[in-house]
């Protein structure tokens, strides 16, 4: 049980996780424009893909800010 992988003399045991992505919920910004004509060269005009290979249950592409908690008992 615990973090450590080791085990414990007690009968239950309660564990509480978090994970958080995108914390500040900042843009993610996707590939700059690469064509030097461009009046938006260098410039991202879209935003990047999501968070895992379905955009993290977030909803669109953006990556938005995504909070997982997680409770295990054990016994």
């Amino acid at each position: 049980g615990g973090f450590g992988g080791g085990g414990t003399d007690k009968p239950y045991n309660l564990t509480f996780g978090v994970q958080i992505r995108n914390l500040l919920n900042r843009t993610n910004e996707g590939l700059p424009i690469g064509n030097l004509s461009s009046p938006l060269f260098g410039f991202a005009n879209s935003t990047a893909g999501g968070f895992g290979p379905f955009g993290g249950g977030g909803g669109g592409n953006s990556g938005n800010r995504r909070i997982d908690l997680q409770l295990r008992f054990s016994f």
